[in-house]
């Protein structure tokens, strides 16, 4: 299989070097948000507790059920490079970029008179190397294209936000530890299309940035084994090609406002 998937690998870039042309090779900055949202709620651990207002008492809360919209904001912004073939409908990109976004879940208490509601944002740092294979019909000029492939991510920090009921104020906080509780990477499956300077991206993250095997020492549990496997990231954003494509295009758009203002 490894044998296979090589020798698949030395075809394409043979193909691909065979189609260079200066042209068709630039570079590109990719910026935007990340939108993560749909990610499952946690499964309920046994000692989840939430501190009172006063921080004299503790409430044992659960997990929400039914539908969670779990959203959370982010950004990224990449830098690629990219091969498109002579025959101007399929090109391969490689770039490097910073990301950010973030993972969230909905607890309420039990067994108390007044319910109180937990929400638990988790925000996490990465640098990426995203591959994809792009696909289009004559798609230069216009810059319309398909796209699809992976990223690899390397996990560099993160933060948790609570937001509680009874205060409209959120606590955030990172961790001393950090590196003990974070994977170090994770991968994601890309899906994307390509709309002349606009961009629109589904990514899907395998795993948890959060490590199910750390334990905390002082409550000997391990407080992240019930958290998701897998989280969907949506991504909005501008593409700007680094070459003469985005003087061209730029310029005719200062011409048609030209001739509608006359």
């Amino acid at each position: 299989m490894k044998k296979s998937i090589f020798i698949i690998f030395i075809f394409i870039s043979t193909y691909s070097f065979s189609q260079w042309n200066s042209e068709y090779d630039y570079f590109s900055l990719k910026l935007g948000a990340a939108h993560t949202m749909f990610t499952p709620q946690p499964d309920a651990l046994a000692n989840k507790m939430l501190v009172s207002k006063d921080g004299l008492d503790n409430y044992l809360v659960v997990p929400d059920d039914g539908f969670n919209l779990n959203y959370v904001p982010g950004y990224y912004g990449t830098f690629m490079y990219n091969h498109d073939l002579k025959s101007n409908n399929a090109g391969v990109s490689l770039g490097i970029g910073y990301k950010t976004y973030g993972i969230s879940a909905n607890y309420h208490s039990i067994s108390l008179p007044t319910e109180f509601k937990l929400r638990e944002v988790y925000h996490v740092s990465q640098v990426s190397i995203p591959f994809y294979i792009k696909y289009g019909k004559k798609f230069y000029e216009t810059q319309k294209y398909f796209y699809g492939g992976a990223s690899y991510s390397y996990n560099l920090f993160f933060s948790k936000s609570d937001y509680v009921s009874y205060t409209k104020l959120a606590r955030t906080t990172q961790p001393t530890n950090y590196k003990e509780i974070l994977n170090k990477s994770s991968i994601a499956a890309v899906l994307g299309y390509n709309y002349m300077f606009f961009n629109f991206e589904l990514n899907y993250a395998f795993g948890n940035f959060l490590s199910k095997s750390y334990t905390d020492d002082v409550l000997n549990i391990q407080p992240f084994i019930g958290q998701p496997q897998g989280a969907l990231i949506i991504k909005t954003g501008v593409t700007i090609p680094l070459n003469s494509w985005t003087s061209r295009k730029v310029y005719s758009v200062e011409m048609w406002f030209r001739r509608i203002l006359r």
